[in-house]
């Protein structure tokens, strides 16, 4: 498949300097990777890299069905699972298939690695853990629901949620059950957990389609603390310092005290938000299914500029340190933003395909899915 640019704006760009948010607790820490959704447990997006457009294709590799899953990178591979029930794992430099895995259904989860092993979950409500190294299965946990959201690894533990609305904590190790956590007394079409529990502050907070937010406690899984919203939710939780950010379809975006659930403050725009709000320095970045990419003062809510990309957005944006924002959207767009004034610096189109999945971010990489099942490295193009 080819590529072509539709709009390299060109712009002049500013070197812009700013300090990542450090992990809370916990967190797996690995050189040069992106080890699970959102890149940590806070789901901040936040790598420290200083990648900067323009950028060029460096591989692609065709997985043969849609990608809705995002990709994790670790340990010289790409991980990442498609519709076709597939789980591949690619060479990070070359884009060729190392190995694969068959599982029952689709798998639109994200996958977490650490100490030399892979974790996802399938719409088999299976939980997967295999070798890295080898693709070889090494357990199995077996839920009563779909898995549809990704799981988050923390200090030996695998937290994820099912279909059949429960939080579970399995071990890392050997697939042993810890606790689980029932959301709702019984599933229901109209619910579901869609999003990755976000973890900080001794606590693993999740959200479920029908309205609520939970703060449950990690040592056992009671709930500490829960919050309601006026819609569906699908956006993962975000955690930055004692702030965790909740976008939902009511079209609001919550700022609520981590440790309270209380209301900090509250933003709203004009479409669903589907895609994870994404804090940096002093700002919280929110893209919404009409296109619209608004940034918001972190400390009062109050706009600070938005920008109309024009298309649907459902990939969560990722913020280097060199202060650019890339996002993806549904019509193959992929956009390079100053989050200091919302202006678009550089712009690829992909003809006939689109993003779904949000993009890795590791050294001068970019690595992403498409909707027409091709995982694609980007690279930092060096100008003469």
């Amino acid at each position: 498949m080819k590529t072509q640019i539709a709009n390299c704006l060109k712009m002049s760009l500013k070197a812009l300097s700013f300090a990542l948010f450090l992990p809370l607790n916990g967190a797996v820490a690995e050189e040069a990777a992106w080890p699970m959704f959102l890149l940590n447990p806070q789901h901040d997006a936040q790598p420290a890299s200083t990648l900067t457009p323009p950028l060029e294709l460096l591989w692609e590799f065709d997985a043969g069905d849609l990608l809705y899953a995002s990709p994790a990178v670790a340990s010289g591979k790409v991980f990442i699972g498609s519709l076709s029930g597939a789980f591949y794992a690619v060479d990070q430099e070359t884009g060729e298939p190392v190995w694969s895995f068959e599982t029952a259904d689709e798998i639109t989860s994200s996958a977490a690695v650490d100490n030399g092993k892979v974790y996802f979950g399938g719409k088999d409500g299976t939980l997967y853990c295999l070798d890295a190294a080898t693709g070889e299965l090494i357990w199995e946990y077996k839920t009563q629901g779909k898995i549809v959201n990704s799981p988050a690894l923390v200090d030996g533990v695998v937290y994820f949620g099912s279909n059949d609305m429960s939080i579970y904590a399995i071990s890392a190790e050997d697939g042993g059950f810890i606790w689980s956590t029932p959301l709702a007394e019984k599933p229901t079409s109209s619910r579901g957990i869609y999003a990755s529990p976000t973890i900080g502050h001794g606590l693993v907070y999740v959200t479920r389609k029908a309205f609520k937010v939970y703060a449950l406690d990690i040592r056992d899984g009671h709930i500490v603390w829960e919050f309601r919203t006026r819609s569906a939710n699908y956006a993962s939780p975000v955690l930055s310092g004692n702030t965790l950010y909740i976008g939902g379809y009511d079209r609001n975006l919550y700022a609520l005290d981590a440790k309270s659930g209380k209301t900090k403050w509250q933003a709203t725009v004009d479409e669903w938000i589907y895609a994870s709000p994404i804090p940096f320095q002093d700002g919280v970045l929110v893209s919404a299914k009409d296109g619209v990419l608004t940034s918001f003062d972190s400390a009062t809510g109050k706009l600070r500029w938005s920008q109309d990309l024009r298309a649907p957005i459902s990939s969560t944006p990722a913020v280097t340190r060199s202060g650019i924002a890339f996002v993806a959207n549904e019509y193959g767009e992929l956009t390079a933003i100053d989050v200091k004034n919302g202006q678009p610096v550089w712009q690829e189109t992909l003809p006939d395909d689109g993003f779904h999945a949000s993009p890795a971010i590791v050294g001068d990489r970019l690595y992403i899915g498409t909707m027409n099942g091709y995982l694609m490295a980007w690279e930092q193009r060096q100008i003469p």
